[in-house]
């Protein structure tokens, strides 16, 4: 307190009056802010540096593509998971924390046996469904690419499923405590692949995906061990779904399903729409994507899972909503920014990473044109981001679910009608379907 005091009394005397006055809400996102970047550099370091050895020992190659197309359509339920517990379980909690401790605990055991049960279950859908939807032959993967994809199955069923599906849940009861740490174990399992890939004996005649798989595997039970301990708070789970607090929950949880399968479906979009362009395509937009979720990561992370708690409690509608307003329209201009930035710095920054080894020139330059696209996501992205968790705070699901099929919509058609210009074709559809989301959200809030 005393450091703090003297580091005000060195600033100008506007700038400690401005300092001073901050709302109560507004140093609380800052501060949530300011936790999250700590960790989340360090996340994004380590998966960076996992792609450079991706790059490195693989290239854009088929093999690549085969298992990004695997476990993205793995990982798809499991984000569906993460948002909907998410946006439903936080805001509860939150309330349980301070009104009544034994109710929150109860919950919280069910929602683990709930989810230890959904786990299980969609780990054996994925197991015997994946190859079918793999083999067929509209999918449009080549030979190689969809062995590939095949022997990626059983890994992605067993280690993104049934253990993310657990690692998300323990994530989000860390958030609701506003606690942080689980932003920095997502690394886990890009740590573990990248720890694989460097300890693995190579042959770079007859490059496999053993590493990947053993690897991936290994981060999410790290990840997951890990996050049980950061908890604590040791939880039984419980399979009757008894406390009262779940008809509040029931009440938003179709529409926000509902939401979150129609918004989330558009990355399966991509992957479909990839499959049938030439080879390495899945994994040319991957690492555009990986670098992306680098720069997102460091904003749309960073300010999604800082305020949510804080609008959640932070009133009524219409003051939350112009929190949220400020907040958005102050992210947008910033996106903005960093779009013209990162179109003047893509291609030094893809040389940087990727361009050694089995990464050539050509991959280079298709990555840097698709990075450049997809950067114009950044304010439209940044800005809805911040508008989704208030719609979430207030309770106005079906918001969302409007939201999300128009840019669903927008998606699939852009996405079509673009793809004769490839990677960057699909990047652009991207960029549309993320203005079609912003302007949706704020047509239905208009009269807030």
């Amino acid at each position: 307190m005393r450091l703090k005091t003297t580091l005000l009394r060195l600033l100008p005397q506007p700038w400690r009056f401005r300092i001073q006055s901050v709302s109560h809400e507004n140093k609380a996102i800052l501060r949530g802010m300011a936790w999250v970047v700590v960790f989340l550099l360090g996340a994004k370091i380590v998966a960076a540096l996992k792609e450079m050895l991706v790059a490195y020992r693989y290239g854009a190659s088929a093999l690549v593509d085969g298992y990004l197309f695997t476990f993205n359509l793995a990982n798809w339920p499991v984000s569906v998971f993460y948002s909907v517990a998410s946006f439903l379980f936080i805001p509860v909690l939150v309330r349980l924390r301070t009104r009544s401790p034994e109710d929150g605990r109860q919950l919280q055991a069910e929602m683990l046996g709930l989810s230890l049960v959904l786990s299980i279950v969609l780990a054996l859908l994925a197991w015997l469904l994946l190859p079918w939807i793999i083999n067929s032959p509209w999918v449009g993967l080549n030979a190689q690419a969809r062995e590939a994809a095949l022997a990626s199955v059983p890994w992605c069923a067993a280690g993104v499923i049934a253990l993310g599906m657990l690692a998300s849940l323990y994530s989000t009861w860390l958030m609701s405590g506003r606690r942080h740490a689980n932003t920095f174990l997502e690394c886990l399992p890009a740590l573990g692949i990248g720890l694989f890939l460097f300890l693995w004996p190579w042959d770079t005649g007859n490059p496999t995906l053993e590493p990947m798989l053993w690897g991936m595997f290994a981060g999410f039970v790290g990840q997951l061990g890990l996050l049980m301990v950061a908890h604590a708070d040791a939880v039984r789970p419980a399979i009757a779904l008894r406390s009262p607090h779940w008809q509040e929950i029931y009440r938003s949880f179709g529409i926000m399903l509902a939401a979150q399968v129609v918004m989330t479906s558009t990355g399966l979009v991509d992957q479909f729409l990839l499959a049938r362009l030439p080879e390495g395509s899945i994994a040319t937009f991957g690492y555009a994507q990986r670098v992306m979720a680098l720069v997102l990561g460091l904003s749309a992370t960073v300010v999604g899972r800082a305020m949510l708690p804080v609008l959640s409690a932070a009133g009524d509608a219409r003051s939350s909503w112009r929190l949220a307003r400020r907040w958005a329209i102050h992210l947008f201009w910033l996106g903005w920014i960093a779009a013209g930035a990162l179109a003047l710095l893509s291609g030094v920054i893809v040389d940087l990473l990727f361009q050694r080894g089995a990464f050539d020139v050509e991959a280079s330059r298709a990555v840097t044109d698709t990075l450049m696209a997809l950067g114009v996501q950044l304010p439209f992205y940044l800005a809805g981001i911040v508008l989704m968790q208030w719609v979430v705070s207030v309770r106005k699901q079906v918001w969302l679910l409007i939201a999300a099929a128009v840019a669903t919509v927008v998606k699939v058609f852009s996405g079509w009608w673009w793809l004769s210009h490839g990677t960057v074709g699909v990047a652009a559809a991207t960029v549309t379907m993320y203005m079609a989301w912003v302007i949706a959200i704020k047509f239905c809030a208009r009269k807030t």
